[in-house]
């Protein structure tokens, strides 16, 4: 459900509480008029700030966002939220090297939630042969910090002869696979491991549609 309207998110805040099936049995609970409650709710009217206040204290949501769809629902979620900047593959090449920094100039910055620990950048998805995952135009969120190798992870290389690619990784024999539904597309086979190098594991994908 899209969450468009003060009685939408009042819907949600209820029912991502947990504890009331109902608008009547969370109106009762909390000792709210039950009429002017379920008038919220359906969207009859919206709620005024002290009541969103009321109503936001209660369901342990942030007013603002309940009532003006400012911000994350909570203020946990806001202190999760991480810049990430938004580089091209040139770039994103260059930072195979460990002891490359990661460049905030000059480059949008994009924000998501619940990444975790880690060094993140994010790119914008180049051609199809990753588009079981990522279709062109998406972005993916790399984290720097992960560079072991698990089988049949996602991660963005840097090869010596291919440069800055994004596939998924293979063991033994080692190669770098595709996944896409293009069946043109063919592995990379590592004949040498100098020649490769791990420049994050894709950890999000994004697409605007």
């Amino acid at each position: 459900m899209a969450l468009t309207t003060a009685a939408q998110r009042l819907q949600w805040a209820r029912k991502n509480h947990g504890s009331y099936g109902n608008a009547t049995e969370a109106a009762r609970a909390f000792g709210w008029p039950v009429s002017t409650y379920l008038g919220h709710e359906n969207g009859d009217r919206n709620p005024s700030r002290p009541t969103a206040k009321k109503y936001a204290n209660a369901y342990k949501v942030r007013w603002e966002w309940l009532l003006d769809n400012e911000g994350p629902p909570t203020a946990s979620a806001e202190r999760n939220i991480k810049t990430v900047p938004l580089l091209s593959w040139v770039s994103a090449g260059r930072l195979a090297d460990a002891q490359s920094q990661i460049p905030v100039e000059d480059v949008p910055l994009l924000a998501f939630a619940d990444l975790g620990r880690g060094e993140f950048f994010a790119l914008k998805v180049e051609g199809d042969s990753m588009d079981r995952l990522s279709p062109e135009g998406s972005v993916i969120v790399v984290n720097r910090a992960e560079r072991e190798p698990i089988n049949g992870k996602p991660y963005v290389f840097f090869h010596r002869t291919e440069g800055t690619t994004y596939k998924l990784w293979h063991a033994n024999p080692d190669y770098l696979a595709p996944h896409s539904w293009n069946g043109t597309h063919q592995p990379i086979f590592i004949q040498r491991k100098k020649d490769l190098e791990i420049v994050g594991r894709v950890r999000k994908t994004m697409l605007d549609l």
